[in-house]
């Protein structure tokens, strides 16, 4: 059972349900992490909490031995995060639903966003999710216990725990992290992106341009070799990021595209700027049109990046390339 150091884990509110807690458990050794994690689950359990779990199959393997009986439990679910989590905004989007549909009782988190072998592009944008779930959850009945692999992850990424979580995790109680600046963190991953010199660009000044730019779109993906399932994604991420640009800015929106390893890259820059850090991470619902368009391409996407400012906004949707298994017709 989590005691509370010097932080309180039951803070209540005015719904009579505690507070919103989102701690950082910085782990060393697999039993470290077992004695921390299943007892976590099992109070939850216990109390009636619908917990949530989200970490790599490795370590989703050793929670199923650990919990035994427990993991068929209908009040738990367990997810692998490399599915539902390779895109950062794409988890906050899981956990948001998870949250909405548990609105009116107490709920537990597990995440594991941070996992060795992920792109620095990654890393940027894991730092960027942890920082934006404390406005995302602030009041909501949630804790959220959020791991990291403290032997495997560099110091940066530990800092960055520190910084974007509140409270921490230590010696089997709670404290309140004294390096938490989540503003901070945001400003420093709101970083710019460079325009790629060997991408091939198409303007899109108005909705007529829309279709032929989708079809400038899927003529680039077959000569690279993006799968069928991939260039409708492709046209869908396009589609969603020009239209977001003319619905919402005075001027045109350069769509560039690039291969970069593994991934096809579709960016897009226009001359508005982004407001809410949110936008586009949360199911807006039907009410919500401004920011369908953005979800969507976070749904699709494996990474977005986004950095806007006073003269514009780029966002760059990542989508991993997979042979096509013939010709684009």
């Amino acid at each position: 059972m989590m005691e509370s150091g010097s932080a309180e884990v039951t803070t209540g509110t005015g719904n009579g349900y505690r507070a919103f807690v989102h701690s950082a458990f910085l782990f060393r050794s697999q039993l470290e992490y077992l004695d921390a994690v299943v007892p976590f689950i099992l109070e939850g359990l216990a109390t009636d909490e619908p917990v949530l779990v989200a970490v790599p199959g490795e370590y989703l393997a050793l929670l199923r031995k650990a919990l035994g009986g427990h993991g068929s439990t209908s009040g738990l679910q367990l997810v692998d995060i490399a599915d539902v989590g390779r895109n950062p905004s794409r988890f906050l989007a899981v956990e948001g639903s998870f949250a909405q549909e548990n609105v009116d009782r107490p709920a537990r988190i597990v995440s594991q966003v941070f996992w060795p072998g992920r792109s620095s592009d990654e890393f940027v944008a894991c730092t960027q999710h942890e920082a934006l779930v404390n406005s995302a959850f602030d009041g909501r009945p949630l804790t959220v216990l959020c791991l990291f692999d403290a032997q495997r992850l560099g110091e940066d990424i530990l800092a960055s725990a520190r910084a974007t979580h509140p409270t921490l995790y230590e010696g089997g109680a709670l404290h309140d992290s004294p390096d938490y600046a989540p503003g901070e963190v945001l400003a420093r991953c709101n970083q710019p992106l460079p325009a790629n010199p060997g991408a091939v660009t198409y303007m899109v000044r108005k909705s007529d341009d829309l279709k032929p730019a989708r079809s400038f779109a899927v003529n680039y993906a077959g000569w690279v070799g993006l799968s069928q399932d991939g260039i409708e994604d492709l046209q869908l991420v396009a589609t969603e990021l020009a239209t977001n640009s003319l619905m919402y800015t005075d001027g045109a929106c350069r769509l560039a595209f690039w291969r970069d390893d593994d991934y096809l890259v579709c960016e897009a820059r226009d001359s508005g700027r982004l407001d809410d850090p949110l936008v586009g991470r949360l199911d807006p619902g039907p009410t919500g049109p401004a920011s369908r368009g953005l979800f969507l391409v976070n749904a699709i996407s494996d990474l977005v990046r986004t950095h806007t400012g006073s003269t514009g906004t780029t966002i760059q949707a990542y989508l991993r390339m997979t042979p096509s298994s013939g010709p684009v017709g």
